[in-house]
Formats: C-alpha cells, sequence, structure tokens
C-alpha cells in the first residue's frame, strides 16, 4: 500500500504515542528493575569491648535494624532477624538486612541486639510511623527496686546512630556499631584465717543501684589436700545492666555483702572505682572509667575475709582478667 504525507503523518504519530507509552510503562514499573529500587544495605558490627573485635555474629541471636527519616526521627521501615534451632542467619560473616523501595533522601539508621536467656528485659519498640524515641529497655522489677534473680537477657543498642544519603537508584551500604548494656559479675569468697569456715549461705550479697540486683546462682566449692578438706570458697554469680561512673561518686552502683548471722557489713564499695581498676590491664589504649566499663562485660571479684562478728572484713580483693590471665590485688586501706 502507498502511503500519502498524511497517512506517513499518522504512522508516525502513533509510533511516537506507543513509544511514549512504552517509556512511560517503564518509569512506573520498576519491580524487574533491581538498580531501580534504591538498595540499602545495613550490617552491624559489635566491636566496641576489650578484645576490640567483632562478636557480633558469634554473640548476638536477635538483631534489628531502623531506618529512621532524619528530620521527623519517625521510623520508615525496620527488619528483624534470630537465629533458631534450624537456621542461624545471624552467624553468617556476610549476614546483613537489605531494604529495598526506599525514598531518596536522608536517613538515620539505628539498630539492637538481644541474646535469649533467663529473664528477658523489657522492651518497648516503635512500629513503621511512630519515633525511635520509643525504642526503650526497662529492667525487670518486683515494683520495689528488686530485680528477679535470674539471668538478665544480654542487649545490645546502638552506640551511635547512622546518618546516610539514599541516592536515586544506586545501592548504599552502611555499618551500625553495637555497645553491649548488660554484664556479668562472679564474685568468689574465701577465709584466710579459717580456710574452711565458709559457705554461700553465711552472706547476703547484692548490687545497689537504682535498683537491687541479687544473685541467680550461687554454691561453694571445696579443695581437698589427700583426701582431707583444705579448702571453702563461696560462690555468686550476679546479672546486672549498664553500670555508670558518675561525678558524684555517691551515685555509682555499690557492692554490698552482709553476714546473715551477724548482719555485718562485710564489704560496701564503689563498684564501679573497684571494676575500673582492672583498666590497667589495657593500659596502652587509655581506657576512660567510663568506657572501659562499656566494653568489658565479664567480671570477676575475689574477696579475702578475716574476722569475726562485727570485726569481719575484707583485708583484699583481686581484680580478675580471665582472657589475659591478669589480676590485680588490691589491700584494703582501712585495716
Amino acid at each position: 500500500m502507498k502511503l500519502t504525507n498524511k497517512h506517513n503523518a499518522l504512522w508516525l504519530l502513533a509510533s511516537c504515542l506507543l513509544t511514549l507509552a512504552s517509556c512511560s510503562m517503564m518509569e512506573d514499573d520498576r519491580s524487574d528493575c533491581p538498580e531501580c529500587r534504591n538498595p540499602l544495605r545495613v550490617i552491624l558490627r559489635y566491636d566496641y569491648n576489650t578484645a576490640r573485635a567483632n562478636m557480633f555474629n558469634d554473640h548476638v541471636q536477635q538483631a534489628t535494624a531502623y531506618v529512621v527519616d532524619a528530620q521527623t526521627s519517625i521510623v520508615v521501615e525496620q527488619q528483624t532477624a534470630q537465629n533458631t534451632a534450624t537456621a542461624q542467619p545471624l552467624r553468617n560473616p556476610s549476614f546483613a538486612f537489605n531494604f529495598e523501595g526506599l525514598t531518596p533522601g536522608r536517613y538515620r539508621l539505628y539498630a539492637t541486639g538481644r541474646s535469649v536467656s533467663d529473664q528477658p528485659l523489657l522492651m518497648t519498640a516503635p512500629t513503621d510511623g511512630e519515633p525511635i524515641s520509643k525504642l526503650q529497655f526497662t529492667l525487670p522489677t518486683d515494683g520495689e527496686g528488686q530485680v528477679p534473680a535470674l539471668h538478665l537477657d544480654t542487649i545490645w543498642n546502638t552506640l551511635q546512630p547512622v546518618d546516610i544519603e539514599v541516592p536515586e537508584r544506586e545501592p548504599t551500604e552502611a555499618t551500625v556499631p553495637l555497645m553491649r548494656l548488660t554484664n556479668d559479675l562472679n564474685i568468689i569468697l574465701f577465709r584466710r584465717d579459717t580456710l574452711t569456715n565458709i559457705n554461700h549461705e553465711q552472706y547476703e550479697v547484692l548490687v545497689s543501684d537504682s535498683v537491687n540486683y541479687r544473685p541467680f546462682a550461687q554454691w561453694t566449692t571445696e579443695t581437698l589436700t589427700d583426701s582431707v578438706l583444705a579448702e571453702r570458697h563461696a560462690h555468686y554469680d550476679l546479672s546486672l545492666g549498664r553500670l555508670i561512673s558518675h561525678d558524684d561518686a555517691r551515685q555509682n552502683a555499690r557492692l554490698i555483702i552482709r553476714n546473715r548471722a551477724t548482719g555485718h557489713e562485710v564489704v560496701n564499695i564503689d563498684l564501679c572505682y573497684y571494676l575500673a581498676l582492672a583498666r590497667n590491664a589495657y593500659e596502652y589504649q587509655h581506657y576512660g572509667i567510663q568506657e572501659y566499663l562499656d566494653r568489658e562485660y565479664d567480671y570477676r571479684l575475689d574477696f579475702g575475709f578475716e574476722g569475726t562478728g562485727n570485726h569481719e572484713t575484707w583485708c583484699y580483693i583481686t581484680i580478675h582478667i580471665n582472657v589475659l590471665s591478669w589480676a590485680l590485688r588490691i589491700q584494703n586501706e582501712e585495716l
């Protein structure tokens, strides 16, 4: 068929309209276009510890990442992943959260982590559309400031939020650092005078902070020499929330050990001060008191007791850093 100039014009117009429609469809439907989804890859890292090693994959059992609008502080999107008996995604060294379809713009990233233990901390988490300030952890108490004598969940929170720009049609990657908020404390008591005259039932042990913590486990061990009892040790395991060193030391957490029979306080010390002395084991890192308390999480104190009645006292403390085979012995200057 021979096309006239008029027919040629109509054909070109129809062709252009089809092309424009096709272009419009390509702009609207990006489902098959990965580079058009503004993908954001969020990696979590936990190296804020004294080993200065990334322990995220080994320690964290459940994690949540939050994408927050940088201007409004409203949660735009969040994802949670956790290890189970049949799948261990967080143990994979290449694990990351992948967010797609974000509107280009500025965002702030937050993250949390936890492990499963005897007693979970109470957590209030924002849903999408709520402010990130709703994210809070609360220690479980009985209403009178007493934390149940159970091993608390290990909790991690955002060490520092990460600001990021998500561009149009370009992949973006960011790493959110985590900080551990819970601590383990092991206390061992023994006598220097009568080595076998001690057991864990003789003493009440507690850490008094804004709340009171008590041991979730306590027991007595015996040492035999030629099948004869030579020495006993009383052991106490406590689980604590974050320890804060205040400018006013009177507000610091205190370790109290009381003889149940006499009511006498054998130990009443500033726990933060004594635990932080162990930062000398990492002298080349120049840790301040609070940074050390936030980086360390596994503490051990050994007390040597002597005396009786109201004259019973501790003569020295030994502070241990087990991973370094390091110990610091401190005499009781009040003796």
